[in-house]
This record gives structure tokens, C-alpha cells and sequence, in this order.
């Protein structure tokens, strides 16, 4: 089937960069806001355009204003509650704040609302490539993650100006992006972990697929090579691994038949880009042995491969 040809541009290099939004902090001896309670608990976070989302949060009983902070994106069930259960026991070894946004159906419909971070308007059709057009960049969710870190910053009085990052599947679809299209985000270390499949830097590729068609701001590959950014893949999420729905267009499986071979394509791609471009690439590519399709032992690896001393696994 002939596919239409697709062209997207992005007009100024500033309306990529998001802007954070920055809850008001109280003034020197007034009372502070709603704290986030230690343990498991949650909260409103208020979101850009008048909306709010619920977070899931832990909070270790040892865990202060110089702790890190983790926000942990669910996969395609949305399940915020349990990905941040997930986290409990590495929030209380590393002295966490885990921060689960419950990116809900009902406001953030369908993988173009949440894994595709609503870049592009509904009722595209990513099969034929028909109707694909960018929408606004700050209406992008990449914005929303930024403001519930501001929101838990505000609450608790951390000193933190940066956190770590961690999505798997739908999750991991949703980092990897924010690393490429979210230029200003304050995020340390990002890990991507078991993606269905990538929107790679391949510049044949139509978008969302690859970079085809998309002009980017002078500058922002250069920023987005920079990030430090870890593709994590369970070692048996392959073609026999039965959980999880993994999409299937021509340009997918050109990505590879499974998870861990679209991984490996993805960082493949990313470095025979950097290569050609002469620009330094800072992501890695991270194996986990013996685990699958299965966020409660990758979150417990990456929780490890954040704050531990000792490497989860092989790297390729």
C-alpha cells in the first residue's frame, strides 16, 4: 500500500524546550504545603492546562531534603499503584521518593495519549502513516512529568533539582521520547526498559517510527545524544515471551521481530547516527539476565543499576 509522505515541522527551536511548571513555595515563615506522608500514599498533582493527575507515591522512613527522587512511569495497564509497590523495598534500601503518575485512561487515551506522549493528534492511523500530525509541544506529556517532580519538590522540601527516571513497556516508550523531544527536562539518568517498539534516530524512517520528515531545532540531536540515557532490556523478552501486546506494521518489525531485538536496533541506530553526525553519544545499552517481560524484577534492576555499586548485567 502507498503510503502518503509525511513532512512535520517545528517552526522555532522554542517551542520544544518545556517549560517546567514551578509551583509557589511559601515564604519564609509560612506554613509549607500538604507534605507527602512516609510510606505509601498519594496526591493531586496540579498539571499544565488546568488539569491534575493522582500520583502514587513511597517515601522511605530515612529519605530527606538531599535524597534522590524516582518517577516511575506503568506500562500499558496504567497501573501506578502497583509499579510503585514495585519500588518499595529499593525505596527503603536507597532512601527513595518514588512518584508513580497515574496517566489514566479516561484523560490519556490510547498509546497516542501515553506512549506517543500525545505528540501527535488523535486519529492517526500509525499502520498507513495517514493523519500523523504534531500537535503542540506543550501539550505533550513530557510537560506533566516535569510538574509532578515540582509538585513532590514543593511538598517535601527537597533540595533536589534533578530526578531519575524509569518506564517500562508503554512506560519505556514514553521515556526514551522525553530523552529525544524534551530537551530542558530535568532528568539525571533515564532508563527505557522493555519497549515495544522505538521512534529511532534513523532519518529514513517516518515519524513516529524514525526521524523522517521532522525537522528539529538546530542543536537539540546534539542535546539529546548528551543525556544520559540507558536502553534496558530483560534478556528473555523475546518472541517467546507472551505478555504485553506488541505492535506489528512493516516498520516495527523492521525494528526487529521481539522487545530485546527492537532494543538493540534502537541503541544500534542511535550510535551509527552519532557516528555519521560526529557527535558523542552518551546512552548505553543495558542487558538484564534471566528476566522477561516483567516490571517488578526490572524495576528492582534498575533500582540497582541507579543506586548500587555493582552492574545488573552485561552490556552490549
Amino acid at each position: 500500500m502507498h503510503k502518503p509522505r509525511l513532512v512535520l515541522f517545528l517552526l522555532a527551536a522554542a517551542v520544544l524546550f518545556i517549560a517546567p511548571v514551578r509551583p509557589v513555595l511559601a515564604a519564609p515563615g509560612e506554613p509549607p504545603g500538604e507534605d507527602i506522608a512516609t510510606g505509601a500514599s498519594r496526591f493531586e498533582a496540579a498539571l499544565p492546562h488546568g488539569r491534575t493527575i493522582e500520583v502514587f507515591t513511597y517515601r522511605a522512613a530515612e529519605h530527606g531534603p538531599d535524597d534522590p527522587i524516582v518517577v516511575v512511569l506503568a506500562g500499558g495497564g496504567r497501573n501506578g499503584d502497583d509499579y510503585r509497590d514495585s519500588w518499595i523495598a529499593a525505596a527503603e534500601r536507597y532512601d527513595l521518593l518514588v512518584l508513580a503518575p497515574a496517566f489514566d485512561e479516561g484523560r490519556f487515551p490510547g498509546p497516542i495519549n501515553y506512549n506517543l506522549a500525545g505528540m501527535i493528534r488523535d486519529g492517526a492511523d500509525l499502520a498507513t502513516l495517514s493523519k500523523v500530525e504534531l500537535t503542540p509541544p506543550e501539550a505533550w506529556l513530557y510537560g506533566s512529568i516535569e510538574a509532578v517532580f515540582d509538585e513532590a519538590v514543593a511538598r517535601t522540601r527537597s533540595r533536589q533539582s534533578r530526578y531519575d527516571l524509569f518506564g517500562h513497556s508503554a512506560g519505556g516508550q514514553v521515556v526514551h521520547r522525553m530523552m529525544m523531544f524534551a530537551p530542558q527536562a530535568r532528568v539525571r539518568t533515564a532508563l527505557a526498559a522493555n519497549s515495544g517498539w522505538y521512534t529511532t534516530l534513523g532519518p529514513d524512517a517516518p515519524f513516529p517510527y524514525g526521524l523522517g520528515g521532522l525537522s528539529l531545532p538546530p542543536g537539540q540531536l546534539e542535546v539529546a545524544l548528551g543525556r544520559d540515557l540507558v536502553v534496558f532490556l530483560g534478556e528473555l523478552d523475546d518472541e517467546n515471551e507472551t505478555r504485553g501486546h506488541l505492535r506489528e506494521t512493516a516498520e516495527t518489525n523492521a525494528q526487529g521481530a521481539h522487545r530485546l531485538a527492537r532494543g538493540r536496533h534502537f541503541h544500534a541506530v542511535a550510535e551509527a547516527e552519532s557516528v555519521r553526525l560526529g557527535l558523542p553519544l552518551r546512552w548505553r545499552l543495558q542487558v538484564v539476565p534471566g528476566v522477561g517481560h516483567d516490571y517488578r524484577k526490572m524495576s528492582a534492576a534498575a533500582a540497582d543499576h541507579l543506586y548500587g555499586e555493582a552492574e545488573v548485567g552485561p552490556s552490549d
